[in-house]
C-alpha cells in the first residue's frame, strides 16, 4: 500500500546502504530513492537531504565508519527521527559494538532489523566479508530485504 503523494522506498546511509540499494534496484520495476553515500559518517548521514514526504519503506545503513565516536547514537537518532516512513529497516554492521548501538536505536523505534553478520531463519548463507565492513556482494542482502515487502 502507497498512500498518495508517498515515495515506495528509499534507502539511507552509508556504502553499506548504497551498496544494497544498487543491488535491490537493479532487481526490481521500480527502483528505491537513494540518498546514500560511500564513506558517510553517522553525522553526515543524519545531515543528508532525507525527504520529508512520507515513505512507504526505509532501509538504512549507518554506523560502520565511525563504530566507536561517542556521538554515533545521538547521530543515529537524528537521522532516525527525520524519517517519516510506514516500516524502517536497519541494516546492522559487521562491527559488533556499532550493530549493538544501531540495534539500540532500532529497538527505541519499533524498527526492523537485519544483521549482516548473522541472518537467522533465512535460507542464506553468512555474507563473506571485507575487513568486517562489506560484504564481497550485495545480492545477499537484497534478497534478504525482500523478506519485508517494500511498500
Amino acid at each position: 500500500f502507497r498512500g498518495r503523494g508517498m515515495s515506495a522506498c528509499i534507502f539511507i546511509g552509508d556504502s553499506t546502504a548504497n551498496g544494497a540499494a544498487m543491488a535491490y534496484n537493479a532487481s526490481v520495476a521500480a527502483p528505491c530513492l537513494v540518498v546514500a553515500r560511500d564513506g558517510a559518517s553517522p553525522r553526515a548521514i543524519a545531515q543528508s537531504a532525507i525527504p520529508t514526504e512520507a515513505i512507504g519503506t526505509a532501509v538504512i545503513g549507518a554506523g560502520t565508519n565511525d563504530p566507536l565516536s561517542p556521538s554515533l547514537v545521538s547521530n543515529l537518532y537524528a537521522t532516525r527521527q527525520r524519517i517519516t516512513a510506514q516500516r524502517v529497516i536497519w541494516l546492522l554492521p559487521y562491527n559488533r559494538a556499532a550493530a549493538y548501538q544501531v540495534l539500540r536505536v532500532a529497538v527505541a523505534f519499533g524498527d526492523f532489523k537485519l544483521d549482516l553478520a548473522e541472518l537467522p531463519g533465512l535460507p542464506l548463507p553468512r555474507f563473506p566479508e571485507r575487513g568486517l565492513v562489506h560484504p564481497q556482494t550485495y545480492t545477499g542482502i537484497a534478497t534478504a530485504l525482500r523478506r519485508w515487502p517494500i511498500q
